[in-house]
């Protein structure tokens, strides 16, 4: 991180660049790496951009469009993954203001500008129209004769078809409110049409698993801020206990990971222990067990669910909080 720290716009438009810090077709990267890297990396290149203007150095102009690329993919990343967004909650930036970096990219990239209006205004597309579909990628991930091919219909739903050699491309009825959802549902259906999979109810418990899930990651940037932390992470971790497919462990351990980060903060906030706040922020028992492991749980957020640029301040922090000889002994 040398080249960081003596040239940190140079590290920035070769690491920061949104190809680099979010897949968008791919189910099993964290929802909260990729958006926490995407904020961080937006307001670092902001500051950076706004120190060259304080300073009245000239403009850089790759590192302005970096900083307005971020936007974009921050706003789309939310959409995507069906994640409330308030920019000024996130960036510290007024809706106009952060909308403007947006639109400073969208008219430089078109094919950006037809996918932010397919997912907003939908002014180019027959709004309401459930068979006027964009195409949005194939999955990279799918095996075999048959290619899955995700789109955006004129109810800002997520849709998927299936694509075979010499057949016309066919569009499956359901409407999916995020990303995710369709991408499981899709898999599921070419599992069956590749293999007749004995696996299918795998999917299938992976897609009820994600429908819980899926609120966990609309409240993303609220987490932090929530009045019961404790609460949430014993809801979390209570589901997670009752998940039985891979998926749906994969994405309830992210999600329990960072509600236990979120319980930290809340303490470090209040200036008492995890012992404190576990004893007066759940309506439930929390056995001493549970205490023990939150730390532990906090910093595989911070390892796995948040940007690297990060985790040394963060870890820091959690140093900061005692756990609380009652419960465990100490930190």
């Amino acid at each position: 991180m040398r080249e960081l720290r003596t040239a940190p716009a140079a590290w920035h438009l070769q690491h920061s660049r949104p190809e680099n810090l979010v897949s968008y077709l791919d189910p099993w990267q964290p929802v909260a790496r990729q958006l926490d890297m995407l904020a961080h990396r937006f307001s670092t290149v902001k500051a950076l951009c706004d120190a060259q203007m304080d300073s009245l150095a000239t403009e850089n102009v790759e590192l302005a469009q970096l900083r307005d690329a971020l936007a974009f993919h921050l706003l789309r990343a939310c959409i995507w993954w069906q994640v409330d967004f308030s920019p000024r909650a996130v960036t510290g930036l007024q809706a106009t203001s952060f909308m403007k970096h947006v639109r400073r990219h969208t008219d430089r990239v078109v094919d950006d500008e037809t996918l932010l209006d397919v997912m907003t205004w939908q002014h180019y597309m027959h709004r309401a129209d459930s068979g006027h579909i964009m195409v949005t990628g194939t999955d990279p991930l799918c095996r075999g004769n048959t290619t899955i091919v995700y789109g955006i219909d004129g109810h800002r739903g997520f849709r998927f078809a299936m694509r075979r050699a010499g057949q016309p491309l066919s569009w499956n009825d359901i409407t999916h409110t995020d990303f995710v959802a369709a991408c499981l549902n899709a898999r599921a259906l070419h599992c069956l049409i590749e293999t007749e999979c004995a696996a299918i109810g795998e999917w299938d418990l992976a897609r009820e698993e994600h429908i819980q899930a899926s609120r966990y990651h609309t409240q993303h940037f609220r987490t932090a801020g929530h009045f019961n932390a404790v609460e949430s992470y014993a809801t979390a971790l209570e589901q997670l206990s009752r998940c039985q497919s891979r998926f749906g462990r994969f994405e309830f351990e992210n999600i329990v990971n960072h509600m236990a980060f979120s319980v930290i903060m809340a303490a470090h906030e209040q200036g008492a222990s995890i012992a404190d706040l576990l004893r007066n922020g759940a309506a439930r028992p929390v056995s001493s067990r549970v205490a023990g492991s939150l730390k532990k749980r906090a910093r595989a957020h911070v390892a796995t669910g948040t940007d690297p640029l990060r985790r040394t301040e963060l870890d820091a922090l959690l140093d900061q909080v005692e756990t609380g000889f009652a419960l465990s002994g100490g930190n």
